[in-house]
């Protein structure tokens, strides 16, 4: 991957970054050495399923024990990570469905990282089913209708997302379920 140079942008010279990974899936990688502990969502997650080329951040689902986030945190210290806003990411604050943001410099990025456990609109019972189903996948991260689900927020420019998404699905009550347009939700 080549990326323009920041110490002379006007010279339009290109480097290589160290490492061809993506880094929310080497972080991905790293938060999951050993077990599996954290389920990418959200944006990257839309990445992943080819309906966008980039997101401005990077979101997990967590474990909720105080081992998953240990190690978490030991990652993202290697790295200078810094908190941005929010909650600590704390067991305490976690199970109350606060998120955590932190972030780091990898030189060229500003790499955001948003955490939680208790993801909004996904039942403790499609929680459960989705910490099996990806025990095997590398890298983990959520299907089409649990990221559907959690694009169900204020923000008109994810049901654009949701409606690919639907388009996606392969029942046809879901493709249904999902394709709605954005304006019957906000009236």
């Amino acid at each position: 991957m080549v990326f323009y140079s920041l110490e002379n942008p006007a010279s339009c010279i290109f480097k290589r970054r160290d490492h061809e990974m993506n880094i929310y899936l080497e972080l991905t990688q790293a938060f999951n050495q050993g077990r599996l502990r954290a389920i990418i969502c959200s944006g990257q997650a839309v990445v992943l399923h080819r309906l966008a080329i980039m997101s401005k951040d990077g979101d997990w689902i967590l474990r909720e024990d105080e081992e998953t986030l240990t190690h978490v945190l030991s990652v993202l210290q290697e790295r200078g990570a810094t908190y941005r806003f929010g909650a600590p990411l704390d067991l305490r604050w976690l199970r109350g469905g606060w998120s955590s943001h932190l972030e780091f410099r990898d030189e060229p990025l500003r790499v955001r990282t948003d955490f939680f456990t208790r993801p909004p609109r996904l039942s403790p019972a499609v929680l459960s089913e989705l910490w099996q189903t990806q025990q095997n996948c590398n890298p983990p991260f959520v299907g089409l209708r649990e990221l559907a689900e959690l694009k169900k927020t204020n923000r008109e420019k994810d049901y654009a997302v949701i409606g690919e998404l639907a388009r996606k699905l392969i029942s046809v009550e879901d493709q249904l379920l999902y394709s709605r347009s954005a304006r019957i939700f906000w009236k």
